[in-house]
């Protein structure tokens, strides 16, 4: 499900920027329950926010964005932190060699399939996943931007186990208001 045209209409504000903190928190607080020791890479990281939310968590993380500018800008403003250039499309990082992901607002910009069978790949066995799946997104004059169906969804995710599935509404206000109907969903690797 890449969708270019859909990127380039939210690009220009840079809306996901001001999406809730809640999110990582909430990612955090699961993690530190499980008594979590490891490290979680932040699909999509952006200028590095979410990546500070789990820092400030007490949780080790690595930002991943495709766009160098971002990531010399979170490298900017998060010094002590730690952020990298690569493509959710070719993570780069070994197999089996990280704890947990984390991507939200990312997966409908890329090819998902390739994007998950990554994520298996470098997460270590009975390692977590946190992801967002957009199943709607649509604007303000009721125009459906995006749709992505939920047995769809769960097809793409099968390898892995479902932890917890929510679908829930977001409304953001830039650029222009729109509406997300999202599931969200927690996923372990089979150790």
């Amino acid at each position: 499900m890449q969708s270019p045209e859909l990127f380039n209409k939210y690009n220009d504000s840079r809306h996901w920027e001001q999406h809730p903190e809640m999110y990582a928190e909430s990612f955090a607080q699961f993690l530190k329950a499980r008594q979590f020791e490891g490290q979680i890479i932040d699909i999509g990281s952006s200028t590095g926010r979410d990546v500070n939310v789990f820092y400030q968590q007490g949780l080790e993380a690595i930002g991943v964005d495709k766009s160098g500018a971002d990531v010399k800008a979170a490298k900017e403003k998060f010094p002590d932190l730690n952020f990298v250039v690569g493509n959710a499309e070719d993570l780069p990082f070994d197999q089996e060699s990280v704890d947990a992901s984390y991507m939200i607002n990312v997966i409908h910009y890329v090819d998902a399939q390739k994007s998950l069978q990554e994520i298996y790949r470098v997460l270590k066995s009975g390692g977590v996943c946190f992801i967002h799946f957009n199943i709607d997104i649509t604007d303000i004059d009721g125009n459906n931007d995006y749709h992505h169906d939920a047995n769809d969804i769960l097809e793409l995710v099968s390898q892995f186990e479902i932890l917890q599935q929510k679908e829930f509404e977001r409304v953001d206000e830039s650029p222009v208001r729109h509406t997300h109907q999202i599931m969200e969903l927690i996923l372990q690797k089979p150790e």
